[in-house]
């Protein structure tokens, strides 16, 4: 009782140290007397007294009276004790998001998250995913240098080049398939909540973002050599002896393709059949490779070549650029289309963010093809 109406007279409001000491002194007194006698006794006192002990907040409004405090303080402790903590057995009272989470089943993931079969890291209930030991961030960043370094060994033809170059090509291609296997394997395992879903398409809006400025780069060279050609250009651009790819012909079917490829995108995001929407991804995935053989002929009839003037350094590196994201989200495509053929599912990051990159890269060529084609810079 001691200790119950110490902790009482902390959760008073500020008032008058004295006042609170002989609130204190009463009912330590009083121990064993009820909640009642003890209230009726210190009316009393206050009565014959006129001055005597008062507790301030017994004259605020809008604060509730004494007695319910020492009402409520007296069942704290046996409401602590029918308190029952959810635990991730007890699924009833688990949140949605991670309620019957599946069993992960005979599929192993090639890092350490096998060893989170007991699902301590969901102890807390919390929405987030909490990663477990992975060795493909080291991995792929080790290979993204060696393959930099390998590359400019292959352009410069250094004995082994090319061949290093290959192999490293292939350990990060075998290293990206490693750990997206990986995700979607915990994806099917419920680990990927709403609030993770949320956040990797919100990471992707990120990396759409960079990707965006490493275009803007390429076609500002673009038009600060179109607009102030150098000297050493003769004040002329494209220069004297190049003769530049207009936007008719090849370019102007590409850009169609790449068009109708933004459609059929669409089509596949808001479409409900299953066939509907397996048509429309295959045939976006079609049109991205007619993109992509298109550009592989426009190259090899292209009357100028890489090391002919900043204009073919430019064109080359600016469209070659698009080709390979055009490649990579056709295979982002194909492996959504894979997923989906197994889930019937397209509410999931992985879905939802191919066709989101699909389009960027759509726009994108908007733009290329504006500045370089249509305007020759």
């Amino acid at each position: 009782m001691r200790n119950q109406l110490l902790r009482l007279v902390q959760r008073l409001p500020a008032g008058s140290g004295a006042e609170y000491f002989q609130a204190v002194r009463a009912f330590s007194n009083a121990a064993s007397s009820d909640a009642g006698s003890l209230l009726s006794g210190l009316q009393g006192k206050k009565e014959e007294g006129g001055q005597g002990f008062k507790m301030p907040m017994l004259n605020k409004p809008g604060q509730l009276s004494f007695a319910s405090q020492l009402h409520s303080l007296s069942q704290s402790e046996e409401q602590q004790q029918k308190v029952t903590q959810v635990t991730p057995t007890n699924a009833s009272e688990a949140p949605k998001s991670l309620m019957a989470l599946p069993p992960r089943g005979q599929r192993g993931m090639a890092t350490a998250a096998h060893g989170h079969d007991d699902l301590n890291h969901f102890k807390d209930f919390h929405p987030y995913h909490i990663l477990p030991g992975s060795p493909w961030p080291a991995l792929s960043g080790l290979g993204a240098t060696a393959g930099c370094l390998s590359m400019v060994d292959f352009f410069h033809a250094v004995p082994g080049g090319q061949a290093v170059f290959v192999l490293t090509m292939a350990n990060i291609a075998l290293t990206m398939g490693s750990w997206w296997r990986d995700c979607m394997i915990e994806n099917e395992l419920g680990m990927h909540t709403a609030v993770v879903q949320k956040n990797l398409v919100n990471g992707l809006w990120i990396f759409i973002a960079s990707e965006a400025m490493l275009f803007v780069g390429l076609l500002w060279a673009c038009v600060d050599l179109g607009l102030t050609p150098s000297v050493a250009l003769q004040m002329q651009w494209p220069p004297v002896g190049i003769h530049a790819i207009g936007y008719e012909g090849r370019a102007l079917v590409m850009s169609a393709v790449l068009a109708a490829s933004y459609y059929s995108a669409n089509v596949a995001m808001v479409a409900r059949e299953p066939k509907a929407v397996v048509a429309a991804m295959a045939t976006t995935i079609g049109l991205g490779g007619l993109f992509l053989a298109d550009m592989y002929l426009e190259y090899a009839t292209a009357p100028f070549t890489i090391t002919d003037s900043p204009y073919g350094t430019t064109f080359f590196v600016t469209t070659g650029f698009h080709g390979m994201h055009v490649a990579l989200g056709s295979i982002w495509l194909t492996a959504a289309l894979a997923s989906y053929m197994r889930t019937k599912s397209t509410n999931g990051p992985g879905f939802k963010g191919s066709v989101l990159y699909w389009h960027f890269v759509d726009v994108v060529w908007i733009a290329v093809y504006g500045i370089i084609y249509v305007a020759g810079l």
